[in-house]
């Protein structure tokens, strides 16, 4: 086993042609409504990749298999056959495994240590994003955008993964059922239930986030973190709270220009002008991306066009 998420398991195996891929497995031993669910986020992920969708910034889905297995349940006083259903995808196995691990974990990797890796993934990630909305045989919302469904291959290009949560965009609704994660869902479909194209551009403005400050989409501060966000944003002590949301802890202070006092300092712990002036650029695009009114948010063309340019001054800076 390689991985756990909240539908399954993922698992490490290999094609009769020697492909190395990741399989992932439905878990079907939950209540109904669990399963019910799964099942439906399975049927969306099989139709909105294998049969629409395909982008080298996406996760290939190689296929999947539906199995019936028919066992044999102990129940009181008898046995009782009981038919189980099997759902296995596979996809294309991802050595580097997923964004949040490299951001998040305790160990230095090449993301942790390069800002121009950050910005090429972020790249990477918008153009996929770009792709399901102005390019695909018809646009999708990928729905879960967030840094543990960005893939990192073994050349570290990012693939965009998790498809459970697409939608088919057909023009702004209200959507009764409410898909996506706290932290990277945005105001409108958390409490209007309304559902657009900028959903996918806020989630990634939440990554944008991560990857410029290196922490989680809700956090906790350190001690000597508090003390210097108090003096940014005069905070008085009794409004420390346990858990930050990132967009609500980062964007006042960068739109403070005190983007230093939050940036990440594992690449570097004094960044050159021109790796100030790049984060700067992400930074500014982030804070237009989770805007809370999503009129007011750029489309993923504007943003991938800011990381193009964001990508030329990293490599400048050697």
């Amino acid at each position: 086993m390689i991985g756990e998420g909240g539908f399954g398991r993922v698992y490490m195996g290999w094609l009769a042609d020697g492909r190395e891929v990741a399989i992932k497995r439905m878990d079907m031993d939950k209540n109904d409504n669990f399963i019910s669910r799964a099942l439906e986020e399975f049927k969306t992920e099989v139709t909105s990749i294998l049969h629409s969708v395909s982008h080298k910034n996406i996760a290939r889905l190689f296929g999947y298999c539906v199995l019936h297995e028919k066992r044999r349940q102990l129940l009181p006083k008898f046995w009782k056959k009981n038919e189980q259903q099997e759902n296995l995808l596979v996809y294309e196995f991802m050595e580097n495994r997923s964004l949040d691990i490299h951001l998040h974990g305790q160990t230095l990797s090449p993301v942790t240590a390069s800002w121009k890796m950050r910005i090429e993934i972020l790249l990477g990630v918008s153009r996929a994003i770009e792709y399901l909305q102005s390019y695909a045989e018809r646009p999708v919302i990928h729905g879960d955008v967030k840094s543990s469904n960005i893939l990192l291959d073994s050349s570290w290009a990012p693939r965009l993964t998790d498809f459970g949560s697409a939608l088919t965009w057909e023009g702004p609704h209200h959507s009764h059922i409410i898909v996506g994660t706290f932290g990277y869902m945005p105001p409108e479909c958390a409490y209007t239930s309304i559902l657009n194209l900028t959903k996918d551009v806020y989630s990634f403005g939440v990554v944008m986030l991560e990857v410029l400050t290196g922490k989680k989409a809700y956090f906790s501060l350190s001690e000597e973190e508090w003390e210097e966000i108090k003096k940014i944003g005069g905070y008085e002590e009794e409004q420390k709270i346990a858990q930050y949301q990132l967009v609500e802890f980062a964007v006042p202070i960068i739109e403070a220009g005190e983007l230093r006092k939050v940036l990440d300092r594992r690449p570097a712990a004094e960044p050159t002008p021109r790796q100030l002036e790049a984060a700067e650029l992400v930074a500014q695009a982030a804070v237009r991306c989770v805007r809370m009114n999503w009129k007011d948010r750029p489309s993923i063309s504007e943003v991938v066009a800011t990381l193009e340019t964001v990508l030329e001054l990293a490599r400048c800076d050697g």
